[in-house]
């Protein structure tokens, strides 16, 4: 069983003034003059900071979710999720399929099997005000599994996110999988991957408040939201 690591939420600080600019988008930068931008930017990363916690779910319940890599439902924990997607009164997550087709890429909406504990979007709390991907509580560390086909960018720990992985996908599409306890051993940058291959176990590495696996989907450098993206 890989080791369980403590900690509490994403930090946009591990980017640079640059990163954080392009994250924006052209949209910013068109409206923004450039001399506003050079002595701001660091207000704008420190905004991001507070952007993208992970959060624990809600106290009251036992976890619900279900085995398998891709499971063909997907719940929301007990208790109140203030971005919770919506959901049946089973709290299956409305619309839920276990594929998305992503610029081409088919990608898993929820690579590993849980509860979802904070959606994409905003959120009330002190987990951050926005959430840029997708928090699927396990209770225990359960294996993370590669959402596509592509080739390992990243194995490394980043200050916030923790022990992550990134996978690109093609030329436009990759996924993050963050705050992991343990990578699939031998798993390294450049190696080609399957959807589905196992890469490591959900945790809470860097700043988190329990285990889970933090995912985001990412277009063109922009995250999207796992559940809808794609349609």
């Amino acid at each position: 069983m890989p080791p369980l690591v403590a900690a509490s939420c994403l930090n946009f600080s591990l980017f640079s003034p640059h990163d954080v600019w392009a994250f924006l988008g052209d949209k910013a930068e068109a409206k923004v003059p450039s001399m506003f931008r050079a002595s701001h930017i660091a207000g704008v990363s420190a905004l991001l900071t507070l952007a993208a916690c992970a959060t624990a779910p809600p106290p009251g319940g036992q976890y619900g979710g279900q085995s398998g890599a891709f499971s063909e439902t997907l719940r929301i924990c007990p208790g109140l999720v203030s971005n919770a997607p919506a959901a049946d009164g089973g709290r299956r997550v409305a619309g839920f399929t276990p594929t998305a087709i992503v610029a081409s890429v088919s990608l898993a909406r929820a690579p590993t099997s849980g509860c979802v504990s904070s959606g994409f979007g905003p959120r009330r709390g002190g987990a951050g005000r926005f959430h840029y991907g997708l928090d699927i509580f396990t209770d225990g560390p359960r294996p993370v599994y590669a959402g596509g086909d592509g080739v390992v960018e990243e194995v490394k720990s980043l200050r916030g996110y923790g022990r992550s992985v990134l996978i690109r996908h093609n030329a436009q599409v990759k996924t993050r999988y963050a705050h992991l306890s343990a990578y699939e051993r031998g798993l390294s940058p450049g190696d080609r991957v399957r959807k589905g291959a196992p890469i490591g176990y959900t945790g809470a590495s860097g700043n988190a408040t329990a285990i889970h696996l933090h995912y985001e989907i990412i277009v063109n450098g922009r995250p999207r939201d796992p559940l809808t993206a794609g349609r």
